[in-house]
């Protein structure tokens, strides 16, 4: 199963949250982790409008998300295959 943009965000901004406590090279670790998901947002978004990364901070503890978030958020609504989430009427004859 695919991940949609908004998870692959979620999951960079929490391992970027847990690098916050380590130090060094370590922390740099986690960094480089979280931009393999930034990279993700990207890659799962292509198909539903896009998102751009060209003003977003690789390398900050604490980059702004919100550029990021705005653009997921006007992401077309994702396709997903699985029965309707409401049923199609009965047809009595």
């Amino acid at each position: 199963m695919q991940f949609l943009a908004e998870q692959h965000l979620i999951a960079a901004k929490l391992v970027r949250k847990n690098g916050a406590t380590r130090t060094g090279a370590e922390r740099e670790l986690f960094v480089r982790k979280s931009n393999s998901l930034v990279v993700c947002v990207r890659l799962s978004a292509e198909d539903r409008g896009g998102v751009s990364l060209d003003n977003f901070d690789w390398w900050s503890l604490t980059p702004d998300w919100n550029e990021i978030e705005q653009q997921v958020l006007r992401l077309a609504p994702p396709h997903i295959d699985g029965p309707p989430l409401v049923p199609e009427p009965e047809v009595h004859q």
